[in-house]
Formats: C-alpha cells, sequence, structure tokens
C-alpha cells in the first residue's frame, strides 16, 4: 500500500492531477490510517502546491461522507448554515444566531460545525456557552432533532477517520483542501446549504462540487470585506445553485434589500461568553441594529433555499417576524433545555 501511496506521490510532485479513482484511492489511504503523518503531510502540500481540480475534491468529499457517522432523519426542508472559518475577522458567531432565526421561521435545521479554530468562538464554543450541550452522539442528535426540529452535530464525533490528519494539518500550521471540504460533510446529508468561505475561489470551487454531489439548493459565498457571512460592510460574491448551476458568481448589495452598510467594526464579537451575549441580546430585541440586521440577513438566504418564500425580500420578511414574534428566542431556550435534557438522560 505504501508503494501505491508513493506512486500518488510522485505523481502530484509533478503537478499531475489524479484520476477519480486516484483521489479514491489516496483519501481512503489517509481515512484508513495506512500511511504515515509524514506521507499525509507530504500529499496535503503536493496537493497545495498543484492545485485541486474539481474532480478531484469532488472524489475526496464522496470518500470522507463515506467514512463519516451518519444521522439518519428526515432532512426534507432542513438547512445547514455554516463556513470553512479561515476569515480571522473577529466577527461574532453569525451563523449560529441565525440558525435560531431559521429554526423560528419553521425551518429545520442540521447544522454541522466544530469548536473554534482561527477564532475566538467556534459554533460549539457559544454553544456551550449559552448553556447547550453540543458534545452529543449520533443517537442523541437524532433524538435532538426529532424533538426540536434542530441538531449541532460536533464535527470530530461524525468523523473519527479525520483524526488520522489531524497531526499533520497541525504540524502544516496552513491552509489545506480539507479547510474547503469541512462544510460539505454534513452526516445528515442536507440537501439545502448556505456556506460561507475564506475566498471567492473557494466558493467557485464548493459550488461545483455540489452540484456533482446532487444538492438540491445552495448558496455558496465570500464577502470582499473578507467574511465568510454575508456582509453589511462590503458586496458579497454569491454563487448559486438551484434549478441549474450558476457557473458567475452574483455581486451581492445588502442595501438593495433595505439594509444601511455599516462599518465592519460593528459586527465584531469576541469570545465565547462575549458572542453568546450578543445572540441573546439579538433573540431578545436588545442588541445594536447592525448586529440584528446581519444575523436576519443571513438568517433569509436560509429560509429562501428551502422555497418557503416567494423571494428573498419575503425571506426578509420571515426571518424579521421570526425575531420579532419571539419564535427565534424560544427555538434556542428550547435547544438549550432539550440539549442538556437529553445529553443527561444518556449519561444517567
Amino acid at each position: 500500500m505504501a508503494i501505491a501511496f508513493t506512486k500518488l506521490l510522485e505523481k502530484i510532485s509533478r503537478s499531475e492531477n489524479l484520476v477519480d479513482e486516484e483521489s479514491s484511492q489516496a483519501i481512503r489511504f489517509i481515512l484508513n490510517g495506512e500511511v504515515s503523518n509524514e506521507e499525509i503531510a507530504a500529499f496535503l502540500m503536493g496537493m497545495r502546491m498543484k492545485g485541486q481540480t474539481i474532480s478531484e475534491l469532488t472524489a475526496f468529499v464522496q470518500e470522507m461522507r463515506s467514512a463519516a457517522i451518519p444521522v439518519e432523519v428526515n432532512t426534507e426542508k432542513a438547512v445547514d448554515l455554516c463556513g470553512t472559518g479561515g476569515d480571522r475577522s473577529g466577527t461574532f458567531n453569525i451563523s449560529t444566531a441565525a440558525m435560531f432565526v431559521v429554526a423560528g421561521a419553521g425551518i429545520p435545521v442540521l447544522k454541522h460545525g466544530n469548536r473554534s479554530v482561527s477564532s475566538k468562538s467556534g459554533s460549539y464554543d457559544v454553544l456551550e456557552t449559552l448553556g447547550a450541550e453540543p458534545n452529543l452522539q449520533k443517537k442523541q442528535v437524532e433524538a435532538l432533532f426529532t424533538e426540536t426540529g434542530m441538531a449541532f452535530m460536533f464535527a470530530p464525533n461524525f468523523h473519527p477517520a479525520l483524526r488520522f490528519v489531524m497531526p499533520a494539518r497541525r504540524a502544516l500550521k496552513i491552509r489545506t483542501f480539507f479547510n474547503m471540504l469541512g462544510p460539505m460533510l454534513n452526516p445528515a446529508g442536507v440537501k439545502n446549504q448556505l456556506i460561507g468561505t475564506f475566498s471567492a475561489d473557494a466558493a467557485k470551487k464548493m459550488i461545483h462540487i455540489l452540484a456533482n454531489l446532487q444538492t438540491k439548493n445552495a448558496y455558496t459565498l465570500h464577502s470582499e470585506d473578507g467574511l465568510d457571512e454575508i456582509s453589511l460592510s462590503a458586496y458579497t460574491n454569491i454563487f448559486e445553485l438551484k434549478d441549474s448551476l450558476s457557473s458567475e458568481s452574483v455581486r451581492f448589495n445588502p442595501e438593495t434589500l433595505g439594509y444601511n452598510k455599516v462599518n465592519i467594526t460593528e459586527l465584531y464579537g469576541g469570545d465565547a461568553e462575549q458572542n453568546a451575549r450578543i445572540i441573546e441580546n439579538i433573540m431578545h430585541g436588545k442588541a445594536t441594529k447592525p448586529q440584528r440586521d446581519i444575523v436576519e440577513l443571513n438568517a433569509a438566504f436560509a429560509i429562501h433555499l428551502t422555497g418557503i418564500a416567494r423571494d428573498l425580500d419575503d425571506a426578509v420578511k420571515k426571518a424579521a417576524k421570526s425575531i420579532d414574534s419571539g419564535e427565534a428566542a424560544k427555538k434556542m431556550n428550547l435547544f438549550v433545555k432539550e440539549s442538556q435534557k437529553i445529553a443527561k438522560m444518556v449519561n444517567d
């Protein structure tokens, strides 16, 4: 097996692209723990320097999905809001806050996420600080979703094979293709996804990969101020997958939906404690207008993906109603209460 992997390393060292079976074989070697940390690091660096093709990345995602522990629930109309991270912007956890707004609008949410890597607070961290129990296993997640229409799937619990990759990734300390693939590995197989990315090029590649993988509806996006969210401080380049694939991005201006442009500093957060307070303030009508607006805007795009809104203007109204009616706050409180209860019942 080492010889076969060595041949693949030799091929990418010559800047030659892998065919589909070679891509699948390479990632299987890694996920099965059959190659050394040094070989994994060489592969990651080789792919980075060569540049990854859409077909290579598609094969990687397919194999990684196959290796995941599946969450077996009804995904009809469900949506995932997540990002690649890595924008180093210092904003609060916008997509996590939007999760409750979307749920408050009556849409199931199956969010996939992790602890903080490059920021002070990842989705796991802020949910934990809000009082929720984000560290749930398969059966617990399924029970939570059945009870609340919401779930958070902590990535390490559903992708155990990725433990073989972590030593090499930590040693390299640079972005690799794994940073791009994470948001496309939702264990529940959600067909509606809103994905923020660390670059416009990543957003373009990801929409093509999602199209190859029979995703139903998706937006992939990157804002011109660097955010992996739909921004209020700059234009956002958005790729769409719906009835057909949008190969070119739309340059979205938030003012077209009635939002005022803001300074990016008005969207800054802090550690998990500070970000949790911002989310609570949004849910209870005590946040600043920019904080509320950016969550409402991102939630609107997720709502629009599912087809329950006539257009984006209608989706904005549904997101606003979710907050103003208190439904978003109710969903947040329900998620906290039920996740604690389910975790305790299993632990007992």
